[in-house]
């Protein structure tokens, strides 16, 4: 993909298989400071919402991306490097998209914008949200999700229910949990109690998979989260890693490419390779050279080698 500077992807996702992010955001604006982030820590924490880019330069993108690039989709999602409610053209975006094309539009956001009416008004058109929520009591929230100083957690799970009220798509609500952080039981049984509340038609329970914003965040084991599953019951599943093939994508500038995707988010050789359709004996051979000149970082995480870029 060559010429985008607000698509990236398709990317595999462990929820929406091949998901083309439309990052909507300037990095990294976000009304939270998550110690688990992927994206690393965010530079601007605020909760005001203004048009950062452009909806008709998005909309742009979007429309040339399915007319020149001959790559399946399952999912427009809009995230990417910040929190993407906090665009105030949001809605415009998509019901742009959906002009567009009939590829159904999801929106990933850290729920924490839907205590307002005009934030879950903007949502509607949307074909399936992804909120989160870690926790439950506020000592933990702030610990792990260390939010802008404005914002509550009663007034996030308020809007989490509000919103489910209104919208008629799907919710999907994913849990990340970080050990020794917000897995202990007694806050496990308060979130069931409040996710009923909320009433999603599914709980993604997630944990740490990609090197974190804090260096000391663990996951937990397959073990640990199974016996949570257990707790939510059948709506629950334990995200799993992407596993489908994936049709080539033709690269002309590979280094520039990598480069690219990796500004969005850690991966792994298998990921990139799954990305981009090139072999992982190749790839590794064009990516030592990057590392090298310092260009990539190569971080250990878990039992798997992840890469990511230098940032300033």
């Amino acid at each position: 993909m060559k010429n985008y500077r607000f698509l990236y992807g398709p990317v595999p996702s462990r929820r929406l298989g091949r998901s083309l992010g439309v990052d909507i955001i300037t990095y990294k604006y976000c009304t939270y400071d998550c110690i688990y982030c992927q994206s690393g820590k965010t530079t601007k924490k605020t909760t005001l919402r203004n048009s950062y880019i452009s909806p008709d330069e998005i909309l742009e993108e979007v429309e040339r991306f399915l007319k020149e690039e001959a790559v399946p989709i399952d999912y427009i999602s809009l995230s990417g490097s910040g929190e993407p409610t906090l665009h105030s053209g949001i809605k415009n975006i998509i019901d742009g998209i959906k002009k567009i094309t009939e590829i159904p539009v999801a929106v990933i956001t850290n729920g924490s914008l839907l205590y307002l009416d005009e934030v879950r008004q903007d949502l509607l058109s949307a074909d399936v949200v992804l909120p989160s929520m870690d926790a439950v009591s506020a000592e933990i929230f702030e610990k792990i999700n260390r939010p802008a100083s404005d914002i509550s957690l009663g007034m996030i799970i308020n809007g989490l229910i509000e919103f489910r009220k209104i919208y008629k798509g799907e919710i999907w609500l994913e849990i990340l949990f970080c050990k020794g952080v917000n897995d202990d039981k007694n806050e496990v049984l308060r979130m069931l109690e409040v996710v009923r509340k909320i009433n999603p038609d599914k709980i993604h329970l997630n944990t740490v998979v990609r090197p974190p914003s804090e260096r000391w965040v663990k996951a937990l084991t397959h073990e640990e989260m199974e016996r949570i599953q257990a707790l939510f019951g059948p709506k629950a599943s334990i995200i799993s890693e992407f596993d489908r093939h994936s049709s080539e994508i033709l690269i002309e500038d590979t280094e520039s490419e990598i480069i690219k995707i990796l500004k969005r988010r850690p991966l792994s050789l298998m990921d990139l390779s799954k990305l981009t359709g090139i072999k992982e004996r190749v790839l590794e051979t064009m990516i030592e050279p990057m590392v090298s000149d310092g260009k990539i970082i190569k971080k250990n995480f878990g039992n798997s080698i992840f890469y990511e870029i230098r940032r300033e």
